[in-house]
């Protein structure tokens, strides 16, 4: 594996694992503190951080020089597919016996994965 390969996948990894940080925070700070239904805060925990990720996963990781208005649509509908997969593993995690903190981690990773396959192959190809 390239060293440029290796750098993207670390640096991919920090970049993810600081949203997915943000994800957690966010989420389990309106669910505990606030009330908010797991499903619901799974969404907004999702959402919130779109803007700066993304702006450190295509300057940083993928080390985009263009401007964001050719790449940011895509990143965001794939946060959108993202949100609504989170909130539903969510919704799904919240009538099992799993408890809470599990199932934000299930459905976090779950969105990480994801977002890694279809930002390195779809939305920021031509930057790699």
């Amino acid at each position: 594996m390239s060293d440029s390969r290796v750098r993207r996948h670390v640096t991919f990894l920090l970049v993810g694992g600081f949203g997915f940080a943000l994800y957690l925070a966010i989420s389990n700070a309106l669910h505990y503190a606030f009330d908010v239904r797991e499903s619901v805060s799974a969404v907004i925990g999702s959402i919130l951080p779109i803007w700066p990720v993304y702006e450190l996963q295509r300057r940083y990781t993928f080390r985009g020089r263009e401007s964001g208005s050719h790449s940011f649509p895509g990143y965001v509908v794939l946060q959108g597919f993202n949100a609504a997969l989170v909130g539903s593993l969510s919704s799904v995690g919240a009538r099992t016996a799993l408890p809470g903190y599990a199932v934000f981690v299930v459905a976090g990773v779950a969105g990480v994965l994801v977002s890694y396959v279809v930002q390195s192959r779809l939305i920021f190809r031509k930057a790699r």
